[in-house]
């Protein structure tokens, strides 16, 4: 009996307990970032981790590649010298920053 509750009770909480997906990395972003808590490096971490999710992943969900583009833009926008140096670092570790990063080039 004590191991079928067990079991109830802990199939009841496997959702929080399972692999973060991009969407979840994109939200985790957007809520530091809204609670004025973003760091460079921290930013450049999770931006790192959601591009190379979605450039694996040609495939996803359109709606992701736009929420990604908003979160770029909103750094952009609101916080400049963060994304300065988030791309100063990018740059320095691979060939290029992602092309979506600059407004500018479209």
């Amino acid at each position: 009996m004590y191991n079928q509750n067990n079991m109830s009770i802990s199939s009841r909480y496997k959702k929080f307990f399972r692999a973060p997906v991009t969407a979840d990395k994109l939200a985790l972003f957007q809520s530091i970032f809204e609670a004025r808590e973003m760091t460079a490096h921290l930013a450049l971490a999770l931006l790192k981790v959601i591009h190379r999710e979605l450039s694996a992943n040609r495939n996803s969900d359109p709606i992701l590649y736009k929420r990604y583009a908003g979160t770029i833009e909103s750094v952009r926008h609101n916080t400049p010298d963060i994304l300065r140096e988030v791309v100063l670092v990018w740059n320095s570790q691979q060939s290029a920053a992602p092309e979506e990063w600059f407004a500018d080039r479209k």
